[in-house]
């Protein structure tokens, strides 16, 4: 009986509704057979209630509800409250039935335009709903930013990138929008989707213009200067990409560990190895970061021996307990051949557990829902809020 329960609010809603419109007009008295017809409405839709039969109750509602400047918002509000209750179907019919009343003025009209375009979204019906709310953007009615904003989300979940930087554009030309550092960032993270699918593609001078068009947005945007670093290397300027690596390992940390390969191939590139082991060993100084300590490790073992190497983590794993040092130093001590074979295989399990629960600790996770991920997304699964995910470290940290 909760369906029963749901349209009974509803049912005092529309007659709230209805005698607001009646005491609107309180000069004009109502024919008695008007009067009649009414409540005879409204006891048919009891009835319909009472056996259970929503669908019939909502159109006998309808009918019975006068449309005037008075109940119109009655009307607005009872398919916005069926459409929160996941009644989307009915929501359409109340709206639908208020567009299709003759003399509806224009900004009425909007108004439940575009409720019907946001009906429309909830029940999955995007291609509808983005003929709607084409209709209002392209006008100079109260729904236009609304409806704007609404053909931002159909797009972004369709991955209309160029659409959707189209929309956010001309949003972005509104004072408020514009004052938004949220509405900036979308329009950084549109153009940054197409840069970087043209560098899959190969095509580095398009993704470079999509980058710098991101960037009159927001200069300095997270996405879009790892995105300048992996452009700058792959177009051979390593120079430039280790520019862009360092400046992000100084304002954002959490994030430098996504580019270590690829700040490591640069200065390799330029022959200048030596350098990016003095550039590691400054940040891990700053910032003991676990991924970083083991891609350290792994460059002594390869230029200095694993005795060094284990001496090093030895040196840290002290200062900082970790369980992706503890793995790696576990992997060395088994490289040095210093134990028979019963204790390798006995430190090899050690190291798979630690690794399971280090693959447990680590990843990213948002800081707004909760959401956890094995990869870095920049739109959030969970909650569809960008720049929410972040990387989770060992121990909170």
């Amino acid at each position: 009986m909760e369906g029963v329960g749901i349209y009974a609010l509803l049912l005092v809603a529309i007659c709230t509704g209805w005698l607001l419109g009646r005491s609107g007009s309180r000069s004009i008295k109502a024919p008695p057979r008007l009067t009649r017809d009414i409540s005879h409405e409204y006891f048919a839709g009891l009835n319909y209630l009472v056996n259970d039969e929503p669908d019939e109750a909502i159109d006998t509602f309808i009918k019975a509800l006068e449309v005037n400047g008075e109940t119109v918002e009655t009307h607005l509000a009872l398919g916005a409250l069926l459409r929160r209750r996941g009644k989307v179907d009915n929501a359409i019919k109340v709206h639908q039935a208020l567009l299709a009343r003759p003399g509806l003025e224009t900004r009425l009209a909007d108004g439940a335009r575009l409720q019907l375009a946001k009906d429309y979204i909830s029940g999955g019906l995007l291609d509808r709903a983005e003929r709607l709310l084409k209709e209002l953007a392209q006008g100079e009615s109260q729904g236009k930013w609304e409806a704007l904003t609404l053909l931002v989300g159909i797009y972004q979940l369709e991955k209309e990138w160029r659409l959707a930087i189209t929309c956010t554009e001309e949003l972005l030309t509104h004072s408020a929008f514009r004052r938004d550092a949220e509405w900036n960032a979308r329009a950084v993270h549109y153009h940054c989707e197409l840069a970087e699918r043209l560098l899959v593609e190969g095509q580095l001078s398009e993704a470079r213009r999509k980058l710098r068009k991101g960037a009159e947005f927001q200069r300095h945007h997270l996405r879009g200067s790892l995105l300048t670093a992996r452009l700058e290397h792959e177009s051979g300027n390593y120079n430039a990409a280790i520019r862009e690596c360092r400046r992000i390992a100084e304002h954002s940390p959490r994030f430098f560990t996504q580019l270590l390969d690829l700040m490591a191939a640069s200065y390799s590139k330029l022959g200048q190895d030596g350098d990016f082991i003095k550039f590691l060993d400054g940040f891990i100084d700053k910032r003991a970061d676990p991924v970083a300590l083991q891609l350290m490790s792994r460059l002594i073992a390869e230029t200095e021996g694993v005795g060094r190497a284990i001496q090093y983590l030895r040196r840290h794993l002290v200062a900082q307990p970790s369980l992706a040092i503890a793995a790696q130093l576990l992997e060395f001590e088994a490289e040095s051949k210093q134990f028979d074979s019963a204790m390798l295989s006995d430190i090899e399990k050690i190291r798979e557990v630690l690794l399971t629960h280090q693959a447990n600790q680590l990843g990213f996770q948002c800081s707004y829902c909760g959401y956890e991920a094995r990869q870095l997304h920049w739109l959030c699964p969970g909650c569809h809020r960008w720049d929410s995910i972040q990387p989770k470290l060992e121990n909170g940290r």
